[in-house]
């Protein structure tokens, strides 16, 4: 959808700077499976070059041209390397041929039922899925429109080839959140 483009390189392009890498991530960061790594709607890419300073192959995807682009300058100012894919996550199984991952991060977007069913096969085995986002209190509180938030539990048994590691429910300086850590089986 290239109004999605639009919206999200008119974002990215308005901010300078990166934030600190994510609460969640950072919280839960020892839980993450060196290695392979793919940071899904990466913006950006404060998360990506996070796990590419601690030594993971990293995989980045976005929409954004304007975001991966900021990123792959980080990337360069940091000397780290991260491979770059441009795609519609409403499309996202190109990223089966990338696969697979030994962690793969999602902070702040909600993927579509397509790819959260795409999720555990591009895993592997014993892989770890961190993903946290904005909750249906943050969209009573903001803006943030409530068919993108998280709702408490929801994700808990989500597949049948994942286990739940962690669940948790949080406030941090970016809103409130749900957090989910889980293992490819």
């Amino acid at each position: 959808m290239e109004y999605d483009r639009q919206k999200w390189n008119a974002k990215h392009a308005a901010k300078r700077g990166l934030h600190q890498a994510d609460s969640f991530l950072l919280k839960h960061f020892k839980l993450l499976r060196l290695g392979k790594a793919l940071d899904i709607a990466c913006g950006r890419g404060r998360n990506a070059l996070l796990l590419a300073e601690k030594g993971f192959e990293v995989s980045a995807v976005d929409y954004s041209d304007v975001g991966l682009k900021i990123l792959a300058d980080q990337a360069r100012l940091k000397q780290v390397a991260i491979h770059l894919i441009e795609l519609d996550l409403d499309q996202p199984n190109p990223l089966a041929d990338y696969c697979p991952f030994d962690s793969i991060i999602c902070i702040n977007f909600k993927p579509n039922p397509e790819l959260l069913k795409l999720i555990p096969h591009l895993l592997s085995k014993d892989g770890i899925f961190l993903w946290s986002s904005f909750n249906e209190i943050q969209a009573d509180q903001t803006p943030f429109p409530l068919e993108k938030a998280l709702t408490e539990k929801a994700f808990v048994d989500y597949s049948d080839l994942m286990e739940t590691l962690i669940y948790e429910r949080f406030t941090d300086i970016t809103g409130a959140r749900d957090g989910y850590v889980f293992k490819r089986k």
